[in-house]
């Protein structure tokens, strides 16, 4: 309980300063945007009515979910370098496993059902029978597994920020 104990402690010092709240309410907003576009044209937007901005409540949740993380997981570091928290190997750790999340959650949304790879297959100069069979042969696994990955995504990004946020606790907060 300590540990959790000093991540909350070490969330609400971060927050707590007017420039990092500023910063991470705007991100969250505009990686809301960004990430609600990109899910709009994915496997999970499909099967329900739409609710806003031409997304249905699977998908909004998926985007405030992850652009909340994310956002917090970028201020929660940029905090943490500040401050020189740097110290413990495990800050590097917990900003590799927010990239890795990141990533995890943008790569399914932006290459299941939107034309990316057959445009790039395009560029590349492949038939259209080719770019036919193989983009639904790419596109079928991140339609398959969208929804895992976006899970595992916000677990990733929910122990990067547990991470850092404890080494913000070690290295800046003052204990009684």
């Amino acid at each position: 309980m300590g540990r959790i104990n000093d991540a909350t402690n070490a969330l609400r010092l971060v927050l707590s300063n007017g420039a990092y709240l500023a910063a991470f309410l705007l991100m969250a907003v505009l990686f809301f945007i960004a990430y609600g576009y990109l899910i709009s044209s994915s496997s999970i937007n499909i099967a329900q009515p739409k609710l806003a901005l031409g997304l249905n409540i699977y998908s909004l949740a998926a985007s405030a979910i992850i652009s909340t993380l994310f956002s917090l997981a970028i201020v929660v570091n940029v905090f943490a370098f500040a401050r020189n928290a740097a110290s413990s190997g495990k800050l590097g750790l917990g900003a590799a496993i927010a990239a890795i999340a990141a990533i995890a959650a943008i790569v399914p949304s932006s290459l299941c059902c939107s034309t990316l790879i057959p445009s790039l297959l395009a560029v590349l100069g492949s038939s259209t029978s080719t770019i036919i069979s193989t983009s639904g042969a790419l596109q079928g696994p991140f339609a398959t597994y969208e929804t895992p990955l976006i899970a595992v995504s916000a677990v990733l990004l929910v122990l990067g920020i547990f991470l850092t946020s404890r080494n913000i606790a070690k290295c800046c907060i003052v204990r009684k």
